[in-house]
């Protein structure tokens, strides 16, 4: 259903007052919108195929096609203007028409920064542009000048990502304080397409971890949170570093901000559910394989495998580059890693397992070694990677 706010000459000029301008509830969907649809040079795709990129060799085609995406986005600015939403624009320059940054400057005196929020750690709204890559996903502020993401997740025929969200977003599961889902404000719906609005949080890999509490929190979140998952049948599919999420914005053309994962202000989200797999709750752990390839691996087809397992597995194996710089000085952590990445696929552990075995050696930590600073960002193959100076 949507809200179709009365008066709609004056909708822009008052979309971003400190009132929101009296609306109409109709059932059904709006007139104007639909004869919009029906007369605009590039209607909506109805299924999530048609929002999505191409592969191609062709440079040319490859920026038509980005820009026909952007045109859906672009229709669909005044239908979120309309629910208090401002959606980013292009920005001008030919040579960066990829990048969306804010349309207006807003006043964000009321810009909040508390759960679900992100802190703000920008200056200038330059500093916000996003680039168009993933292409069901378009930044956004609200009227209080709240940093938003929009993205679609359904289109006319109910999706996975729907089920699973609706699945995250029960009374039960909204709430639990093991639900790191990055929240969901709203669920909007256009003409059969289904959008969720969430908060815009910052990645993983464009913040510092200061001290070994920092870096062994983060991956007790992630691997707490995935744990979560499995025990409602899901299974993310996808979970490398760049759908981790921590509650900052950051300055996008900074690489490197410290200070952010202090245990006392740090919260962690994942985000980006268009791969997953949802299964019925008697689903059994043991019980179910697939053969889809699991995020970043080559090859569509892969030999049957547990999803479950495998997820725990290629979670530990990401998680590893960023936890295994305290190995100098709490060597534990390589064995912990090595038992499970070494280990046979039938003798892989679940995550509940792997979650037990990382609580019981963080807990065998002493104060000294959680409060070591950090001198290395990455661990890659066994060779320390030092922190930019």
């Amino acid at each position: 259903m949507l809200r179709i706010i009365l008066g709609f000459g004056l909708a822009s000029a008052a979309a971003f007052s400190s009132k929101r301008i009296p609306y109409l509830r109709f059932l059904g969907s709006s007139v104007m919108w639909r004869l919009r649809v029906l007369l605009h040079s590039n209607p909506l795709p109805r299924d999530l195929a048609g929002w999505e990129d191409i592969s191609t060799d062709n440079d040319q085609q490859a920026i038509e096609h980005t820009r026909k995406l952007m045109s859906y986005w672009i229709f669909l600015k005044p239908f979120f203007e309309l629910k208090g939403y401002d959606l980013f624009e292009p920005m001008k320059n030919k040579t960066q028409w990829c990048y969306l940054v804010p349309c207006k400057s807003l006043d964000t005196t009321k810009r909040r920064s508390d759960y679900p929020y992100a802190r703000k750690c920008y200056a200038k709204d330059e500093e916000l542009r996003f680039l168009f890559s993933s292409t069901r996903v378009w930044p956004a502020r609200d009227i209080d000048g709240n940093d938003l993401m929009v993205r679609l997740i359904s289109g006319s025929e109910p999706s996975d990502e729907l089920r699973i969200w609706q699945r995250l977003h029960s009374p039960a599961l909204k709430n639990h304080p093991r639900n790191r889902a990055i929240p969901v404000l709203e669920f909007v719906e256009f003409d059969g397409l289904i959008f969720i609005v969430m908060p815009r949080w910052g990645s993983l890999r464009k913040n510092d971890f200061g001290t070994a509490e920092e870096v062994l929190n983060m991956a007790e979140s992630i691997l707490d949170f995935v744990d979560f998952l499995h025990e409602h049948r899901i299974v993310h599919r996808d979970l490398d570093s760049q759908n981790m999420a921590m509650n900052v914005v950051n300055n996008e053309n900074w690489d490197y901000s410290t200070g952010n994962h202090d245990p006392k202000h740090a919260r962690y989200a994942v985000i980006d559910f268009g791969f997953s797999l949802i299964y019925p709750y008697e689903t059994k752990l043991d019980s179910v394989t697939t053969t889809l390839r699991y995020g970043w691996e080559t090859g569509e087809v892969q030999p049957p495998r547990n999803p479950f397992k495998l997820e725990a597995y290629r979670v530990v194996e990401r998680l590893q580059f960023n936890v295994r710089v305290v190995e100098k000085f709490i060597p534990e952590i390589g064995p912990f890693f090595d038992d499970i990445l070494s280990a046979h696929e039938a003798d892989r552990p679940f995550a509940a397992e792997v979650l037990r075995r990382f609580r019981e050696l963080k807990a065998s930590l002493t104060p000294e070694q959680l409060a070591t600073p950090l001198e290395y960002r990455y661990w890659v193959k066994g060779k320390f990677h030092p922190k930019k100076k």
